[in-house]
C-alpha cells in the first residue's frame, strides 16, 4: 500500500537530518522500498531560520524530486517529496508564521508543531488560538512522548474538539522510545485520538529510520487494518489535499465534524 509520511527530517544539510544530497535519495530510496509513496520534508524552524529559509528549501525539494525521478528512471522506486516544516511551539510562533518564516504542509492550512517531552507550556492556549484565527489547523507531532498528555489524554480530547490533530510517531508504536511511548502511542491511536501515524527519520539508522511498514503491522495487530489503512495512507493523504480527517474519541458521536470547530479553547488542565 502507499504510506503517505507527514513528518520527515531528509533535506541535506538544514537540521540534525542528512548531512549530503546522497544520503537524502538513499533515506527516500528506503522509505519507498517499504511502501512509502509520499514524504513531507518538515525540517525544524528553528534551524531553516539559522541556516536556510523558506525559498531554500523549496529548491531542495526540488533538486531531491529531480534525483529521485533519475533513479526512478533507471528503476529504482518511485517516491515524491514535498514541503512543509515542524515548528516548536513558542509565545513569538503565529509572528513567525505571519512572517512566511514557516511552510505549511504542501502549501494546505495544515501546520505542525513540536510540544517540550516534560511539560505542557502555559502559553499554549494562546498560541493555537492565534494560530487558528489565521485559518490554520494546528498538528500537534509526538503527543505519546509528552508527559503530560500521556498521563492525561482527556487533554487530547479537548485538543480535538477544538480543532487540533495529532500525529504518533512510528518508533514510539513499534518500542524504540521505550515501553511508556509505546504503550501510550498505542493507547492513543485504539482511543481514536490520533489522526496520523509518520516516521519522524533522521537518517537511514536507529529509532526513527525511514520506512512505515513495521508501524503498520503494529497498528494493525493493536486495532485492524482499516485503522491502520486509516492512519498511514488516507488522513495524511486528505491533509495533504487540505481536507481535515475525522477522528473522534471512543465515546464521541461519530456524526460530529469535531475538527471543523473554530472555538475558544476551554481551560487546560494539568499545565506546567
Amino acid at each position: 500500500m502507499p504510506y503517505i509520511d507527514l513528518l520527515t527530517h531528509i533535506l541535506p544539510g538544514v537540521d540534525d537530518g542528512p548531512t549530503s544530497m546522497d544520503q537524502s535519495v538513499a533515506m527516500a530510496k528506503q522509505a519507498a522500498s517499504e511502501g512509502s509513496q509520499t514524504l513531507v520534508a518538515t525540517p525544524h524552524l528553528r534551524d531553516v531560520e539559522l541556516n536556510s529559509n523558506p525559498a531554500q528549501i523549496r529548491e531542495l525539494v526540488a533538486d531531491l524530486n529531480s534525483r529521485l525521478r533519475r533513479e526512478a528512471a533507471g528503476g529504482g522506486p518511485t517516491v515524491r517529496v514535498l514541503t512543509g516544516m515542524e515548528n516548536r511551539i513558542t509565545p513569538d510562533l503565529p509572528d513567525r508564521i505571519e512572517a512566511g518564516n514557516s511552510l505549511t504542509l504542501n502549501g494546505s492550512r495544515f501546520v505542525l508543531l513540536s510540544l517540550p517531552f516534560s511539560n505542557f507550556p502555559s502559553f499554549m492556549e494562546d498560541v493555537i488560538v492565534r494560530i487558528r484565527m489565521k485559518r490554520l489547523i494546528p498538528i500537534l507531532v509526538r503527543p505519546e512522548r509528552n508527559i503530560v498528555l500521556r498521563q492525561d489524554m482527556g487533554q487530547m480530547r479537548e485538543l480535538i474538539e477544538h480543532g487540533t490533530l495529532f500525529i504518533v510517531t512510528a518508533g514510539s508504536i513499534t518500542g524504540g522510545f521505550g515501553k511508556e511511548a509505546q504503550r501510550a502511542g498505542l493507547r492513543m491511536i485504539q482511543q481514536r485520538l490520533a489522526h496520523a501515524v509518520a516516521s519522524d527519520t533522521h537518517s537511514l539508522h536507529g529509532v526513527r529510520p525511514p520506512g512505515l511498514s513495521r508501524a503498520f503491522r503494529w497498528v494493525e495487530r493493536a486495532t485492524d487494518y482499516v485503522t491502520a489503512f486509516r492512519l498511514l495512507e488516507e488522513q495524511p493523504g486528505m491533509i495533504l489535499q487540505g481536507h481535515s480527517p475525522e477522528a473522534e474519541s471512543e465515546d464521541s458521536d461519530p456524526g460530529e465534524r469535531s475538527w471543523g470547530r473554530f472555538l475558544p479553547l476551554p481551560g487546560l488542565r494539568g499545565r506546567s
